[in-house]
């Protein structure tokens, strides 16, 4: 009979809801209705690796300063 409208409110329009008709998840195709994600193991890499901006804060960053503070504290230590 009637599809299931999208809702998402707009910024634009007085902040009404969408009337768009929505996809399987519950927004149109304008509001991410077709944004599923990466499925396969490689394309998960790849957006992982595209998120990534420095890497400042990841496990093997943190794990090598803390091993060149330590090589530093054992050398401020024998002099």
């Amino acid at each position: 009979m009637f599809a299931k409208k999208c809702g998402a409110k707009a910024r634009t329009n007085d902040h009404k809801p969408c009337r768009q008709p929505a996809m399987a998840n519950g927004r149109c195709r304008l509001h991410g209705g077709k944004s599923i994600g990466p499925k396969t193991e490689e394309g998960r890499k790849r957006m992982i690796q595209a998120n990534i901006k420095h890497g400042f804060y990841s496990a093997e960053s943190i794990a090598e300063r803390k091993h060149v503070r330590a090589i530093i504290k054992a050398a401020m230590g024998n002099v």
